[in-house]
């Protein structure tokens, strides 16, 4: 059967027929369900072979004209297209039930039905020019619930031989040179590519909707987008489950943009691609959740006013926040996570930094992004690559602050690092394909083009077996009121390098207080062109080799264990 066209979810009247309806919603209130409409009762087989499509529409049609009600899917495998879900209806699907998607492309409708078109954070839903299984627009008092199953059917929409990308940079600014190209043209880790005839859009899409819940359902095998809120307001996930194969591309699990007061708790995502993309939005929490993804596990752009906490975290990027144009990123709090992050082969964005902040540059225009007052607390675990703060001149990061951090720099696959590692990754908000994927040696932490960086009981620690493109534990460069207060670590076992502990270049205002070298540390502080006030104060150094090396600039010491006289040679840094 060709798919219904749209006059919105009206035209279901005409192809179900009116008294059919009517005898329907009479045959539920007979059976003693009042305000309850059994998609059975519509003529929906449930036996995981017909389209269902049509009666599943006519029973949210009923429920919606008669002033809500709860759409019931006794157990069984409805398949479906494209659904509208209409106000005031629920659709509550019971457990040891499963509404599935068509594996039929042309059984969704397509994008302009809805008004939805490829201008991204404005009117973009997803990947491709279809609509998944269930669109709201402009609706009010929406629920998905009830303990079952609503699977998309991606994987039949791929080909798992075949791999996904796109040239968005160019190898040969890569440490792997063309090398890397292999690596990206690898499907092991995914991402793999469409079959040729596309594949459905974004699984669940609500537009323009308010008091909206989604509760203790479980939603799999998404073939793009999972849910996307757009334009919401008053949004509710408790008890979801997201299962997605981590293979595909694009199949984020919460999209959220130009949403409002949205709150995620007690929910497990696992996805390809982004867990969490909260965009152009305000007022949002995330609690109490485990998140598995081989991009960002929380990807933030053009936000305020958002809390994320107890949070446990697999992935190759944890936390990415992403800049660009005249979006502004501020009053964001991230505590209590554990993250853990590893590099992978295949077209992801990401190289395994477990807290990642970007910002452009102006762009021709003059305008400029911003990133400011974000808090990290209480954050910890192990990584594949350090964390990354990038903003721009004249477009830079501004007041972070990090507070009792811990990482421990490790190589979870050696052939991945090999294949991928040793590089930063700034697509999405990098000028020029030169910048956006390039060589660089990596830091636990990195900072450059920050104005404002406070650091609170950072610990920076080397297991295993390590690649020589691991360097400083803490790197900043062209930077300005830079804070290190409690931080213990050194720098990586490589010690040919002109690296130190912390490596400070072209920056100034600088405090080091309270910190410790960590054994086996070799150059405690290296420094080269940094200016104005510059505090030395209260730190052990005790088990450095070394305490300064690099320009000789004046740092005013105060109470430091210094390492042996025996050790030390000479140093141009003194009291004044």
């Amino acid at each position: 059967m060709k798919p219904y066209k749209s006059f919105g979810a009206l035209a279901i009247v005409l192809l179900f027929g009116h008294s059919a309806i009517v005898s329907a919603q009479a045959q539920t209130e007979k059976n003693g369900y009042a305000g309850h409409f059994n998609v059975r009762d519509f003529g929906a087989k449930g036996d995981g072979h017909n389209l269902d499509t049509e009666a599943i529409q006519a029973a949210v049609l009923t429920a919606n004209k008669a002033g809500g009600g709860m759409v019931t899917f006794p157990p069984g495998i409805y398949v479906t297209g494209t659904l509208e879900l209409l106000s005031n209806v629920t659709l509550d699907i019971q457990r040891g039930t499963t509404l599935k998607g068509s594996s039929n492309v042309g059984d969704y409708r397509p994008i302009s039905d809805f008004g939805f078109g490829r201008d991204y954070g404005v009117n973009y839903t997803g990947e491709g020019f279809k609509v998944g299984m269930i669109v709201a627009q402009n609706a009010q008092n929406i629920a998905i619930t009830g303990g079952g199953v609503i699977d998309g059917s991606g994987n039949s929409f791929f080909d798992f031989n075949k791999p996904h990308y796109s040239m968005d940079f160019d190898p040969i600014y890569t440490r792997q040179g063309k090398a890397f190209m292999d690596a990206t043209l690898r499907t092991a880790d995914g991402p793999v590519d469409m079959k040729p005839d596309g594949r459905a859009g974004t699984m669940i899409v609500f537009s323009h909707t308010g008091n909206v819940l989604f509760r203790d359902i479980t939603l799999k095998d998404a073939p793009n987008w999972t849910v996307h809120l757009a334009d919401t307001q008053r949004a509710v996930f408790t008890g979801v489950h997201i299962v997605n194969n981590p293979l595909l591309p694009n199949n984020d699990g919460v999209d959220c943009m130009s949403c409002k007061d949205v709150h995620i708790s007690d929910c497990d995502i696992v996805t390809g691609d982004d867990d969490f993309a909260i965009v152009n939005s305000e007022d949002v929490t995330i609690t109490n959740c485990s998140l598995t993804s081989r991009s960002s596990a929380i990807r933030v752009e053009n936000t305020k006013n958002g809390v994320f906490t107890n949070l446990t975290i697999h992935t190759n990027r944890g936390i990415g926040i992403y800049e660009r144009g005249k979006g502004k990123t501020y009053n964001l709090l991230f505590s209590n996570i554990l993250i853990d992050t590893q590099l992978y082969t295949g077209h992801w964005w990401g190289k395994g930094e477990p807290i990642y902040v970007a910002i452009t540059a102006p762009d021709a225009d003059g305008d400029i992004g911003e990133v400011h007052d974000v808090k990290f607390v209480n954050i910890g675990g192990e990584a594949d690559s350090g964390i990354v703060l990038y903003g721009s001149a004249g477009a830079e990061i501004r007041d972070l602050t990090f507070d009792n951090v811990q990482f421990r720099m490790r190589v979870k696959n050696q052939q991945s690092s090999a294949a991928v590692g040793g590089n930063f990754d700034l697509r999405w908000t990098a000028p020029s394909l030169r910048t956006a994927l390039f060589q660089h040696d990596i830091p636990g932490f990195y900072a450059r083009y920050i104005d404002g960086l406070a650091i609170h009981g950072l610990d920076i620690s080397w297991s295993g077996k390590l690649p020589g493109y691991y360097s400083s534990a803490i790197e900043c460069e062209d930077f300005a009121r830079l804070q290190i207060d409690g931080f213990t670590g050194r720098e990586s076992n490589d010690s040919t390098k002109d690296q130190a502990a912390i490596t400070l270049k072209r920056g100034s205002q600088v405090s080091i207080r309270n910190s410790t070298a960590a054994p086996g540390t070799q150059v405690f502080l290296r420094t080269t062109s940094i200016s104005g006030d510059k505090l030395f104060s209260g730190n052990d150094l005790s088990q450095a080799k070394q305490a300064f090396a690099g320009d000789p600039h004046h740092f005013l010491l105060s109470g430091n264990f210094m390492p042996s006289l025996a050790a030390e040679p000479a140093h141009p840094l003194s009291r004044h």
